[in-house]
């Protein structure tokens, strides 16, 4: 090693002089914590929300009501619709110049469906209006 060269002599030298960097306080601790995983927090949300579990609960009661309405108890029994007293309620012939306004026989399985599809589709819009935050 006696034979060193200028260049590696003043390399030395200059070493010597400088010294050598020692790394900061914290620095092993700020490595461990980069290479260890975070910890994420997560929030509980239930898959379906409370207000979906209240306008389904409102269909079922719609549904379990329609059928105590509308459908018959036995063989030869009517529906409690039709054991209600009858309103005589006028009607009104309106004819038109031209036409006259049909009168529409629907069935009972018809007009449960209609109910059923009304509130299905109130359903829909209230909670398209709770998605977009309108009301």
């Amino acid at each position: 090693m006696k034979n060193l060269s200028k260049e590696e002599k003043y390399i030395k030298k200059f070493m010597s002089e400088l010294g050598t960097d020692e790394p900061s306080e914290g620095f092993h601790k700020s490595i461990l914590e980069r290479l260890s995983p975070k910890k994420s927090v997560s929030v509980y949300r239930p898959v379906i929300s409370s207000f979906a579990w209240k306008i389904i609960g409102g269909a079922i009661g719609v549904i379990v009501l329609s059928v105590l309405l509308f459908l018959p108890s036995a063989e030869n029994a009517l529906p409690l619709v039709d054991q209600l007293p009858r309103v005589a309620i006028p009607q009104i012939a309106l004819s038109l110049p031209r036409f006259s306004i049909p009168i529409i026989t629907l069935s009972s399985i018809v007009i449960q469906s209609l109910v059923v599809f009304t509130l299905l589709a109130c359903v829909t819009v209230i909670s398209s209006l709770k998605k977009w935050k309108i009301s």
